[in-house]
């Protein structure tokens, strides 16, 4: 491993350490392949040196993959394609997630050749599935769902009090981290997040007052809304979701909209992208916890028709998931703004804040292709040709902000969502 000066780095070249500028944005992650692009972006940000990898630990690297047998890769390939089959592979774009995807499904398949990602997400029981009729169609009031979720299971206290601060313009930090210490998990979780990898500071911060100083009292609501969330939905029975996966799936993506805002100019709230895409399908669950006899005919249908999932739900019940999410984003009182996000994620084109539900958009696409959790969605959802236009991204930003959500997931899910029983 050597370190160079970047006025000497050249094409073809592989980074050994994670590069990131003087505000810590992420620039390129270890593993990532040196481009005439990247040497630009390194100039224009004064990266004046990088560790790159010698010749011979990028030859070692280069055949890491040659375990896995053509059978394998081809296999891998055939159930991605048709995984990814409304979507557009002669889009450059589309074509490198397609790949990576490819990639990560041969790795699955040699570890655990009966790897099936969607079987091993539902868990139904196969004989109510087999003895039950398709679904008739039920319009469904979103509200009245909504209602009868907060009924049965409450929103902490906390969650209320500390937003009503976080909106007062007069409360003062130590206002707010006076609320904030009077729960003990929520405070060990603030301090827990400020000292992971999500923010990656050099220093250790031991106070709350000063880590809301540091992370500001916008994703403090992160962290409220996240653990209200979870905490609401965490005890949906195991034979009809694998809550696990489910948070897994939100949680990557909340991570994934939050890198993605990162690369847009301007004032960015990435924060607020970290709510939109851990809450994104919370709508599912809804569904799932009051229809839970009609949902588990949905997803049998699916498969079988091969349609999207989001689709049968407003075929069944006149609505789909988004629309759900975006009312309980209403009766939660968040942002105009993170409803939308969360209404249009999957056709970001129907929101006039485009650039932000694209954002939401592609990180579910993300997501979803890598199989990272599992949300019920088996097809990789549409990617809407116009969002790169929008969003002014290469597909060289792939390999190394999948790196980084990987990166930052397990601490991220362990502090949002708890270690799994």
């Amino acid at each position: 491993m050597a370190k160079i000066s970047t006025s000497k780095l050249n094409p073809g070249m592989i980074i050994s350490q994670d590069v990131k500028d003087q505000q810590g944005r992420l620039l390129a992650t270890s593993g990532q392949e040196i481009t005439s692009k990247l040497i630009r972006i390194f100039k224009i940000w004064g990266i004046g040196e990088t560790r790159i990898k010698n010749v011979s630990e990028q030859e070692q690297e280069a055949g890491q993959d040659s375990f896995i047998s053509r059978d394998i890769l081809e296999k891998a390939e055939e159930i991605t394609r048709y995984r990814f089959q409304y979507n557009d592979l002669n889009d450059p774009f589309v074509f490198e997630i397609f790949r990576i995807s490819c990639l990560k499904k041969a790795h699955r398949l040699w570890e655990k050749p009966e790897t099936n990602s969607f079987d091993s997400y539902l868990e139904p029981d196969r004989v109510l599935l087999q003895n039950k009729a398709k679904a008739k169609p039920k319009t469904i009031n979103p509200d009245r769902l909504i209602a009868k979720t907060l009924h049965l299971g409450t929103i902490p206290d906390i969650y209320y009090k500390t937003i009503a601060a976080i909106n007062n313009p007069e409360a003062s930090l130590d206002d707010i981290a006076g609320i904030v210490s009077k729960d003990v998990t929520l405070t060990a979780k603030v301090l827990q997040l400020v000292n992971s990898s999500f923010y990656s500071l050099k220093q250790r911060v031991d106070t709350l007052t000063w880590a809301l100083a540091l992370i500001g009292t916008n994703q403090l609501m992160t962290i409220v809304s996240g653990v209200s969330a979870v905490s609401l939905f965490k005890n949906i029975p195991s034979e009809l979701l694998n809550v696990v996966s489910f948070w897994e799936h939100s949680i990557a993506c909340g991570t994934a909209a939050r890198l993605l805002s990162s690369y847009q100019s301007g004032q960015i709230d990435a924060e607020r992208f970290f709510v939109a895409g851990l809450l994104h399908d919370i709508g599912r669950l809804i569904l799932i916890q009051n229809l839970p006899r009609q949902y588990l005919g949905l997803l049998q249908q699916v498969r079988k028709e091969e349609i999207f999932l989001f689709t049968a739900e407003t075929n069944t019940f006149g609505l789909d998931h988004s629309q759900i999410g975006a009312h309980l984003a209403g009766h939660w009182n968040l942002p105009e703004s993170l409803g939308k996000m969360i209404k249009h994620h999957h056709f970001p084109g129907l929101d006039s804040s485009l650039q932000e539900t694209s954002i939401i958009n592609l990180a579910d696409v993300i997501v979803n292709a890598l199989e990272i959790g599992n949300s019920g969605e088996y097809f990789v959802p549409i990617i809407e040709p116009h969002i790169f236009e929008e969003l002014k991204l290469d597909k060289e930003i792939l390999q190394p902000l999948i790196n980084e959500i990987e990166n930052q997931l397990e601490d991220i899910f362990e502090i949002i969502y708890g270690t799994p029983e």
